[in-house]
């Protein structure tokens, strides 16, 4: 009896409790849509706060270049109750998602956007305030230093192209990386040996300065963080505009690069300068130049004119079965396809992963194939996807795979055509990019998976279109003739 009476009493206890249990805050994810939670606590603090109390409450956490940062920003009066008022939880997360440190196997400081993206947020954060506070001639004796360039991407860069160049063992840029789990992120590993301006790091960079740069022009009332960067990482993907999916393109469009290279050097001497000296010492100024023009002009390679791809481990592929054939490199053609199912275009990270695992399963468990068929695959969210990547044989234009890189298409295009962005991110970037890293030869030809295969692929209007890029060849035979793509004996999406 009492035992009985001892779990009874027990089982009040914990019903009286469940309340309390059932609303303990959960730990917050790397993700963005957590670090937008935190900012609009903080902003719902105070009705009067503006974007600039937020962004030097953000500020405040970081624990390294303060004297760098206050250099270059004018200060802005703020109260440390808001991050107080947080939990010891978020207080944690936020502070740790401001300072970006590269480890020996794990890079921190970042999340992942709603994009596919990662970013580094404290970068993204000093580009806003830098923006608001804009002077693009602070003076130094090496050249006026434009702070939204020294805060974002200028000194990273500049200190990056430096350590490449003491030591060459330390990678120029990059890489990128994977999370453990997309859907609930908290470790992010690099793909690579390390550089002091990864890929997140350059990402945050370009969006600091792109919403910078926004907001330097922007009218008052100022508009909340929160809301500035919901709409700028927003999911509704493949619309034209200030958008994290167009990060490259509006970046470029932004930027001279002649201004760009003198605004590392200028900043990196000042970096310098507030270093006492320890960063340049081995480096006088001609040779600095010249290290600094090579970097930029690398910088403009990777991460301007090449596309962003997202990687393999992004859309959760599986395990290639068995062994890889590898590519013979450089490759004379790209074969043009459209998946024709899935036969809707993708417009989100989220429906464009998952179309990349269904037909990896599809290709994989109905056909037998090792893997999904594709090297790459375009989506209408403006990124492309890696599929069997720049250095694996495909399974796409049968008799043609170790000729050319497989590039496929979301949707299905008989009757439409791709998104516009889509295709000029294939056309002009990523070719360009193949031709660049010598992934395919500089007169490559470009041609439709039909003019191989009984086939209607990529879509009669597709196929057309293609028609009109410069680089398209007809397929010759032995006899000097050329080979019918009207795809009259067209069958579904064949390799």
């Amino acid at each position: 009896m009492y035992s009985k009476l001892r779990i009874l009493h027990c089982f009040l206890l914990l019903w009286a409790l469940y309340p309390f249990l059932w609303s303990v805050e959960a730990a917050p994810d790397y993700h963005l849509n957590d670090v937008l939670s935190v900012i609009e606590e903080l902003e719902g603090h105070d009705p009067v706060f503006t974007i600039l109390n937020v962004t030097a409450i953000l500020r405040s956490l970081q624990t390294s270049d303060q004297d760098f940062h206050r250099l270059l920003l004018v200060e802005t009066p703020t109260s440390s109750a808001p991050l107080e008022a947080l939990s010891e939880d978020r207080q944690t997360f936020i502070k740790d998602v401001m300072n970006h440190e590269v480890g020996s196997s794990a890079e921190r400081g970042v999340v992942l956007t709603p994009d596919g993206t990662t970013i580094a947020v404290g970068h993204l954060i000093a580009g806003i305030e830098a923006g608001l506070k804009r002077n693009v001639e602070y003076p130094w004796p090496e050249g006026p230093v434009d702070n939204l360039y020294a805060l974002t991407l200028a000194k990273d860069l500049g200190l990056a192209f430096v350590a490449h160049y003491l030591n060459k063992s330390q990678v120029l840029l990059g890489p990128d990386g994977c999370w453990d789990n997309v859907t609930s992120p908290q470790v992010f590993t690099g793909s690579g040996p390390w550089s002091l301006a990864t890929n997140a790091l350059i990402n945050g960079g370009m969006d600091g300065f792109i919403l910078g740069n926004f907001l330097t022009e922007c009218r008052h009332p100022l508009p909340k963080l929160s809301a500035v960067l919901r709409d700028y990482y927003s999911e509704a993907q493949g619309q034209p505009g200030l958008k994290a999916n167009a990060r490259r393109k509006n970046f470029e469009a932004k930027v001279d690069l002649s201004n760009f290279t003198n605004q590392v050097i200028s900043v990196v001497y000042l970096y310098n300068h507030i270093r006492n000296d320890s960063i340049l010492q081995h480096l006088d100024y001609n040779i600095f130049r010249k290290v600094s023009q090579q970097g930029v002009k690398q910088f403009h390679h990777n991460y301007l004119e090449c596309p962003a791809i997202i990687p393999r481990c992004m859309w959760a592929a599986k395990p290639y079965k068995g062994s890889p054939v590898n590519l013979s490199l450089p490759l004379g053609f790209v074969y043009i396809h459209h998946t024709y199912e899935p036969s809707r275009p993708c417009t989100s990270f989220q429906d464009c992963a998952a179309d990349m695992r269904s037909m990896q399963r599809f290709h994989q468990e109905e056909r037998q194939w090792d893997d999904i068929g594709y090297n790459f695959v375009a989506g209408s969210d403006g990124y492309i996807y890696e599929g069997r990547g720049w250095l694996w044989r495909g399974a796409h234009t049968k008799g043609q795979n170790s000729n050319g890189y497989g590039v496929s298409f979301i949707g299905n295009y008989t009757s439409e055509l791709p998104d516009q962005a889509a295709m000029e991110l294939v056309k002009e970037n990523f070719m360009k990019c193949a031709v660049i890293h010598k992934r395919i030869v500089s007169d490559y030809a470009v041609q439709g998976h039909r003019q191989h295969r009984p086939t209607s692929c990529p879509g009669e209007m597709f196929f057309n279109e293609i028609k009109t890029w410069e680089a398209f060849k007809e397929v010759e035979q032995a006899n000097g003739t050329t080979v019918s793509t009207d795809g009259s004996q067209s069958l579904k999406n064949n390799p």
